[in-house]
């Protein structure tokens, strides 16, 4: 019986993920074409997705929700890209770091149109908002750790790890939204490169390359 019990579950998360990539992809595709989040009917959503309102309803209980399931598996992709530097911080190896920002901007380029649309309807949803402030937090969490274990081991000054570790992963997400949206995928190197020099000289106070 526990195995059965298993095989359902598996069975049953295997088709919430299935559906969660169908419908990311279509409610992406809606907001490349230009259409706001907050013009889009349940049913245009769903059709997107290759399904009905039903179906909608059995995993979403509104176009809210639905938008912040699907920011939280952005933001995963976004942690995941983050990790290459998160984990080998205390290598201390500038590459690490330049790698794990060109990973995130490339990832904020893919899906470019619903984060915009994350943010602008955090301006009016409180759930949305809060969700996404919490995922953000989780960034911080992570740079405001490298900061103190990177103090501990004296590498980095004695900064104020919590707000240091706030304007950076702030300045991060506010360069893809405003930066990223509004240039060709040709620029993102450049981004990614500016983004990587003004974290590295405010920890280690030094240039990301030196000479």
């Amino acid at each position: 019986m526990a195995s059965v019990t298993r095989t359902t579950q598996r069975s049953r998360s295997d088709r919430r993920s299935e559906w969660q990539g169908r419908f990311l992809a279509g409610t992406e595709k809606l907001l490349s074409e230009g259409n706001a989040f907050t013009d889009l009917s349940v049913d245009r959503l769903a059709a997107a997705a290759g399904t009905t309102r039903a179906t909608f309803y059995v995993y979403y209980e509104d176009k809210g929700h639905l938008l912040r399931q699907l920011s939280r598996h952005v933001m995963v992709e976004l942690q995941d890209a983050a990790q290459q530097w998160w984990q080998s911080a205390a290598r201390r190896d500038p590459h690490d770091l330049l790698a794990a920002v060109k990973a995130v901007v490339s990832s904020y380029r893919r899906h470019q149109a619903l984060m915009s649309a994350v943010v602008e309807t955090a301006g009016y949803d409180p759930s949305v908002a809060s969700d996404f402030q919490a995922l953000m937090g989780d960034f911080e969490a992570a740079t405001r750790e490298i900061i103190e274990q990177g103090h501990s081991a004296g590498v980095i000054g004695d900064l104020p790890a919590g707000e240091v570790a706030r304007a950076l992963v702030w300045m991060v997400e506010r360069t893809c939204y405003q930066a990223v949206r509004s240039t060709p995928p040709d620029n993102d190197d450049q981004i990614a490169v500016a983004l990587a020099e003004i974290i590295w000289r405010t920890l280690y106070l030094e240039p990301l390359n030196p000479a």
